[in-house]
């Protein structure tokens, strides 16, 4: 794919590499800014190594074929296989991918999914803190407001059945809630009925 366009990517390289392959790139005016955040392995990744979620805005035209030869590195553990990036994908917006990297509870849950395991802002590196802040600052988060909802419920300690019999869920709407609101309150991997990650 040939794109100025953000992409993004799952990459299993160590961090110390990726951080210096993508300062690199950076240098040679190859892609102007970079974001990324470690992840553990979810339950129903079977115990796989942790991993990365990587975020570039290109500063030119880049084929992106071409650049995932960039971040081939050897794995001393196998010899024949270098660590490297899953293909690179079109990223719609930063906001989806940061909301997802730090997995997001409501935004998870306005996806019809949830994760055992969650990250904060202070866990994504990046290549410019400041952008980084900004662009962080620009998510909007109108989408997941009835979401946010909930989650203020849940940690004020009160029930589905309060909500309900407070007349604060239409009952047009009830399912779609109460799905939401178990999502909410799971603590174990779904991800909206698929059994592998993808």
């Amino acid at each position: 794919m040939k794109t100025t366009k953000p992409i993004s990517t799952i990459s299993y390289n160590t961090a110390p590499y990726l951080t210096e392959k993508l300062n690199s790139l950076k240098k040679a005016k190859i892609i102007s800014i970079w974001h990324f955040i470690k992840h553990l392995p979810e339950d129903d990744e079977g115990g796989k190594k942790d991993h990365i979620h990587l975020y570039i805005e290109p500063n030119k035209l880049l084929d992106t074929a071409d650049l995932l030869n960039e971040f081939k590195e050897l794995d001393l553990q196998n010899i024949d296989k270098p660590l490297g990036c899953m293909t690179f994908r079109s990223s719609s917006t930063f906001g989806d991918w940061y909301l997802y990297g730090i997995h997001d509870t409501a935004y998870l849950a306005s996806k019809g999914q949830s994760r055992r395991y969650h990250y904060v802002y202070d866990d994504v590196q990046t290549s410019d803190v400041d952008e980084l802040y900004r662009s962080y600052k620009e998510i909007d988060l109108n989408s997941i407001a009835p979401i946010n909802e909930l989650k203020t419920a849940i940690q004020d300690g009160l029930t589905f059945a309060d909500l309900v019999s407070n007349g604060l869920v239409p009952l047009s709407q009830i399912r779609n809630y109460q799905l939401t609101w178990d999502l909410l309150t799971q603590t174990s991997t779904y991800r909206a009925d698929r059994k592998k990650h993808s």
